[in-house]
């Protein structure tokens, strides 16, 4: 994380340095070895770069800026790329109509795979109305199915979601949705992953399975979108206790696939 230190002292003035660039390099600290025994690596951004690699991902959602009842506007400045991270940033800032911004990823039309391991590493922003994600939709673009790799609300920052959509046989949504309390998510970075199979997903925290389902199971490509919602239905709208800005911060985003499903 950078950029959130504040310095008062000039007798800390070197410590403080080895502080920042501790913050600044966060990257270092992170697992650097993207390779999985016994998988192929499909898709990799480390986000080593000073801009969002457009080959790999557009900033907002292909049907425009916005998305349901969310309260934010996905911005085109509403995240930047430093030191290794993504930072997707959410803010109060009236734009377009809305009174927040934020910022978001999505690889419709770049990249979509059918069955694998989809891993994020990622640290979340603590306060009532947050609500960071990960998940896949499906290429075609007609929802659903979906699948939630995490869904975290910003008021019970220790609590992750993990969901699948489909429709059953007579065409009606249906979904299933878990959950499992573990650290508080907004204090350091953690990794998210499923191992999605043909007939089951398994959901992964720090590589230790936390869920597993066998309704819903997607056969078809799907697309990553990692975003920073504000407000909703389900989060319900910020109050005088969120801090703002608030950060959702992407070390890394990897895909695998086995050979076999090639």
């Amino acid at each position: 994380m950078f950029g959130s230190v504040s310095r008062a002292s000039i007798i800390g003035v070197a410590t403080c340095a080895c502080l920042i660039m501790g913050a600044a390099n966060a990257k270092r600290t992170s697992p650097t070895d993207p390779r999985k025994p016994g998988w192929v690596l499909t898709f990799q951004d480390e986000f080593n770069g000073r801009a969002l690699d457009t080959s790999k991902w557009s900033d907002h959602y292909y049907h425009g800026r916005t998305h349901g009842d969310e309260l934010q506007y996905y911005a085109p400045d509403g995240y930047e790329v430093r030191n290794g991270i993504l930072r997707l940033k959410g803010e109060k800032r009236q734009m377009e109509g809305h009174q927040y911004t934020s910022g978001m990823i999505e690889g419709s039309g770049k990249f979509a795979q059918r069955y694998g391991y989809f891993e994020i590493r990622a640290k979340f922003p603590a306060g009532k109305g947050y609500w960071p994600a990960f998940w896949l939709l499906p290429a075609t673009r007609k929802w659903p199915p979906e699948i939630d790799v995490l869904e975290i609300l910003g008021h019970e920052p220790n609590k992750v979601y993990m969901s699948t959509h489909w429709r059953d046989a007579q065409g009606r949504h249906q979904f299933k949705t878990d959950s499992w309390v573990g650290p508080d998510f907004s204090k350091g970075f953690h990794t998210f992953a499923i191992e999605w199979k043909p007939d089951e997903i398994i959901w992964y925290v720090d590589g230790v399975e936390r869920n597993r389902s066998t309704q819903g199971v997607p056969q078809e490509p799907m697309y990553m979108v990692a975003n920073l919602a504000i407000g909703g239905g389900w989060p319900g709208s910020p109050d005088a206790t969120t801090p703002f800005p608030g950060y959702m911060d992407i070390d890394y985003i990897r895909v695998y696939q086995r050979p076999a499903d090639r």
